[in-house]
This record gives structure tokens, C-alpha cells and sequence, in this order.
């Protein structure tokens, strides 16, 4: 185990409806079969997170244990994960295992760095100007 405290403070979550709307407005996404992620550079030395979950998984219980999965996932992943994004993260199917969402997490938030940050930022953590 690493030395990294694994928390997930609230500085890192992304709760506004107007973050939430540039990031989408950016339309940079990136998508596997369990998830559906949109990000954006956010100009700070930490990747954050925001999470979307539709009606459609179900009623208000099983749609918390969805958004619990991933942000635990998230805070799971965090210290891997490129620094200076902020992600959105939208389930796409039925209910996967943690493990899942931590492979689709570390991989899509890959994916959106590279589209996002030059590659000398991607190792840094600093965004394109």
C-alpha cells in the first residue's frame, strides 16, 4: 500500500450546476461499456470529480449505491490518475463490481488527458493553456 492517504475531500468534488455545465459544454468525452466520462482542464494541482446518475438505474437506493460505487472508485483511483482534470462521471449500464469502475476510471481519465493536456502536462499534471 502506498504511502498517499486516500480521502476524498470535499474540495474535490464537483457540485455546481455551472461546473457541471462547462464541463459538458467542453464536449470532451470518453466512454466504455460501464461508464461515460466528460472532462475538462481544470488549472489546479488535483483531478476532481462530479457524478450524474440518471433515474433510469433505478429508484433512490439503488441510485446511491451507484454514486457510492463511484466515488469510491474515484478516491480508490485518484492518486493514479492524470492531475488537473475535472471529471464527470455517468454510469451506463446496470450496476458493475468496484474493481470495473476503478479499471474504467483510470483508463478513461487517461484517454481525456491526452485529449486535454499536452503531453509534457500529462506526466506534470499542468493543463494546456
Amino acid at each position: 500500500m502506498t504511502s498517499q492517504r486516500l480521502t476524498f475531500p470535499k474540495q474535490l468534488h464537483i457540485k455546481s450546476g455551472a461546473e457541471f455545465r462547462a464541463i459538458y459544454d467542453r464536449q470532451c468525452k470518453a466512454a466504455d461499456q460501464r461508464l461515460l466520462m466528460f472532462g475538462l482542464a481544470n488549472g489546479r494541482a488535483k483531478t476532481r470529480c462530479g457524478l450524474s446518475v440518471s433515474k433510469k438505474h433505478g429508484c433512490a437506493v439503488q441510485r446511491n449505491r451507484l454514486k457510492r460505487l463511484l466515488r469510491e472508485a474515484f478516491r480508490l483511483t485518484q492518486h493514479e490518475l492524470p492531475a488537473g482534470l475535472d471529471l464527470i462521471l455517468i454510469p451506463i449500464k446496470e450496476v458493475g463490481t468496484q474493481a470495473e469502475y476503478q479499471t474504467s476510471v483510470r483508463g478513461l481519465a487517461k484517454r481525456l488527458a491526452k485529449k486535454l493536456l499536452s503531453p509534457t502536462d500529462v506526466e506534470s499534471g499542468s493543463p494546456k493553456t
